[in-house]
């Protein structure tokens, strides 16, 4: 019998599912690869040697051989566990929302590096603690690798400037000024502000960043009305 070559590769651990027997298929966001669903033989089996390498919300290293139909895991050796989210019911719901926008917004073995290092760092941030603007800053972060970031600099229909701008359109993808503000929804000139601030801003800045709860609101309503424009699409 002819014996399969391993490969390997580092990957933060999206979610389980069951399949057949004592099997689970896993999907990893991985380093080299992308988004990809593996198998996991026997992983539900209480002693499975694979089970805490591949627990959701760890960064991992996987030695796989690609199957007819899955790759299949041949071991899990755990780099982070990220143990701090695990133990908070509101870092988890943290994690589960970043995690789901990934594994709906990206396609099977599509790598990209630059999304594989905001996921992990954004789960180091939620390991240090978090605060609310992850959510906002990850997902406009995961939406510009993606191409799918909202206009924001003018009015979408007539291109005047932002300024001018009194709605957002989610069916037109971004803002809108008043001659074309049918079918959306209102926005003041601070979110308008704060979006495009906080776009331009790398994660270090953004930890920084403090919004008046008043606005905090209305923004972090914004970009998630689009997020789940886009996970619906």
């Amino acid at each position: 019998m002819r014996k399969l070559p391993l490969y390997k590769t580092k990957g933060i651990v999206l979610l389980q599912r069951k399949a057949k027997e004592a099997d689970k298929n896993v999907v990893l966001y991985t380093q080299d690869y992308g988004k990809m669903e593996f198998c996991a033989k026997g992983l539900r089996k209480i002693r499975s040697r694979l089970g805490a390498g591949l627990e959701p919300f760890t960064l991992t290293e996987i030695a796989f051989w690609w199957g007819e139909r899955l790759a299949i895991i041949r071991e899990a050796k755990i780099i982070h566990p990220y143990l701090e989210i695990k133990e908070s019911l509101d870092l988890i719901e943290h994690a589960s929302f970043l995690v789901r926008a990934v594994d709906k917004l990206t396609q099977q073995n599509h790598p990209d590096k630059d999304l594989f290092a905001l996921i992990i760092s954004s789960f180091l941030w939620l390991s240090e603690g978090g605060n609310p603007i992850i959510k906002p800053f990850f997902s406009l972060k995961l939406l510009s690798l993606l191409g799918l970031s909202p206009q924001m600099s003018q009015c979408v229909c007539c291109q005047k400037k932002k300024e001018e701008a009194k709605g957002f359109s989610l069916e037109r993808g971004g803002l809108v000024c008043s001659t074309h503000d049918g079918n959306s929804f209102p926005i003041s000139q601070q979110a308008i502000h704060i979006l495009s601030r906080l776009s331009s801003l790398n994660m270090t800045a953004a930890k920084r960043i403090t919004i008046a709860p008043s606005l905090f609101g209305e923004f972090e309503g914004t970009i998630e009305r689009w997020l789940n424009w886009q996970l619906s699409a």
